[in-house]
């Protein structure tokens, strides 16, 4: 209940957590049924950890204002490398080809999951309105599943259009 969880996904019977905060910010594998953290890895105090995802082997993760995203290799978490972005890091999922990736704004992001160089972009409308606040990200059955920060609201986005297919309302 410390953590600020601000990436997560569910991989081979494990949750992988990338938790907030300066000082507190880490990277996690998580035992499911109990939440015993299993295995784990501290940021440096200057990074506030954000979006997770998994790509092949390798966990990637966002930092919030840094504008770095680092990969560690799944099973030990060894850094492999990192990679720059010139926004901000909220939240990011993987399509099966490509890095999708949200910085609180109305645009999705896409990243060559090699190269982590951006490759495309869209802007997500409801409608003519541009929706914000454009949080953590799941890719699900060809859609984009995301959280609207400060809010309990989650949206289905076409990535290929932008468009907000539904809405989820967990009030």
């Amino acid at each position: 209940t410390a953590a600020f969880t601000e990436g997560l996904l569910y991989d081979d019977g494990y949750l992988y957590e990338s938790t907030g905060g300066y000082g507190t910010s880490e990277l996690r594998q998580v035992e499911l049924e109990n939440g015993t953290v299993l295995k784990r890895i501290q940021l440096s105090e200057t990074y506030f950890g954000e979006g997770l995802s998994k790509v092949d082997g390798s966990l990637v993760q966002l930092t919030w204002t840094n504008g770095l995203g680092f990969i560690y290799d799944k099973e030990n978490f060894a850094a492999l490398s990192n990679f720059t972005y010139p926004t901000e890091g909220w939240g990011l999922t993987y399509d099966g080809n490509r890095l999708i990736m949200s910085d609180g704004s109305s645009n999705l992001y896409f990243l060559d999951p090699a190269t982590h160089q951006r490759v495309g972009q869209v802007s997500v409308k409801y409608g003519n309105a541009s929706v914000t606040n454009i949080n953590e990200l799941e890719y699900v059955s060809g859609d984009v599943y995301a959280n609207i920060w400060m809010t309990q609201q989650i949206i289905i986005i076409n990535p290929q259009t932008g468009e907000v297919k539904s809405w989820i309302d967990l009030t």
